[in-house]
């Protein structure tokens, strides 16, 4: 997974200044080892980011678009294309009162399924350090924990022109309106909503495993988590068909047949979405906020944190929608004990 370029460009705005002061850097200063250690953290840090968005370049801010589209067809050179996407984003900070800090970064890299385009803000943090004399000096390094927006672009479908899903964005830590900006600025328009595709995935789930023995649903349920989870840990779709396998060796095609179905089902009740060619899709983008909410409930006020099995609903755990309150049964031993003591407890109240 070679790294071809590598380049920062640092931006800073003032919330009192009238714009931001930019400075660009003139060359690529591309070494494969360092430029690789840097891409292997923020590749981590991106894929680990529960939030996500997925999109496209929209109409109304064509002019990203346009730029990458020079670079790809060879009509600017790396820096000049970063060069400038800093400058015309530095320029969304006039008459501002907007705060900015640190670099833009921007990366390519070549991938076996395809190439990348990256742009990550990143922030510098400041330490002491032994120099090779054994004297104290300071140093400056990328705070990696302090990283800020990523965008990420596959210039391959983008150049193949035929796809709604070559974008994606995760916010970081620093301001949400600074973040919204270069959303903005680039022009990223949504156009998978992860959450509401997982929502309805395990409805699919749940109507399959309602047709099992208990045991086996309650496996199946496991088993269809955990894979969702280890393709969001890699930052990768989940195939029906691979899933499908992976749930049933015997018949590999029952589950993915299944899920087919039963999307050609919420097409024709939902004529709407007719154009999105709901059933025709393949695979779909985890979210897993929602995956975990399905393995399990949780929640806390002041007093209470409460976290269960959502296989544990309907059975040690009972909900009562009239009064929103919870009967537990079945309680752990060690919470148990605690409550047993409490009860048995006695305060002596002898002078």
């Amino acid at each position: 997974m070679p790294v071809t370029h590598f380049i920062t460009h640092q931006i800073d705005k003032d919330p009192k200044a009238a714009g931001a002061l930019v400075k660009c850097s003139e060359k690529d200063d591309f070494k494969e080892d360092h430029a690789a250690k840097v891409m292997a953290q923020l590749r981590n840090i991106f894929i680990g980011r529960a939030s996500k968005r997925y999109g496209e370049f929209g109409p109304e801010a064509p002019q990203f678009k346009g730029l990458m589209l020079d670079w790809l067809n060879n009509k600017q050179s790396f820096v000049s294309l970063t060069q400038r996407i800093t400058k015309l984003f530095a320029e969304k900070f006039d008459n501002t009162q907007h705060e900015v800090d640190g670099y833009l970064a921007f990366m390519a890299e070549q991938l076996a399924d395809g190439d990348r385009f990256y742009v990550y803000h990143l922030r510098e943090k400041s330490n002491v350090a032994l120099s090779e004399d054994g004297e104290l000096t300071e140093t400056r390094f990328i705070d990696f924990s302090n990283t800020g927006f990523a965008l990420c672009l596959d210039t391959t479908v983008l150049q193949q022109g035929d796809a709604k899903k070559y974008l994606s964005f995760s916010y970081g830590r620093g301001e949400k309106a600074v973040q919204n900006l270069f959303c903005e600025f680039c022009g990223f328009s949504d156009t998978v909503n992860v959450e509401q595709e997982t929502q309805e995935f395990l409805k699919i789930v749940e109507a399959y495993t309602k047709e099992l023995p208990e045991e086996k649903a309650n496996e199946t349920r496991t088993k269809v988590v955990e894979f969702c989870m280890e393709q969001d840990k890699y930052g990768a779709a989940v195939e029906f068909k691979a899933l499908s396998n992976e749930l049933d060796e015997q018949a590999p095609q029952k589950f993915e047949q299944f899920v087919q179905q039963k999307r050609q089902e919420i097409r024709q009740a939902n004529p709407e979405q007719s154009q999105v060619e709901v059933s025709e899709k393949t695979e779909f983008i985890p979210d897993r906020k929602s995956l975990k909410n399905y393995i399990r409930y949780s929640g806390k006020n002041k007093d209470v944190t409460l976290s269960f099995s959502a296989m544990a609903l309907g059975g040690d755990v009972q909900f009562n929608q009239s009064n929103n309150s919870l009967m537990i049964t079945n309680l752990p031993a060690r919470l148990l004990k605690q409550l047993k003591q409490e009860a048995d407890f006695e305060p002596n109240t002898e002078s």
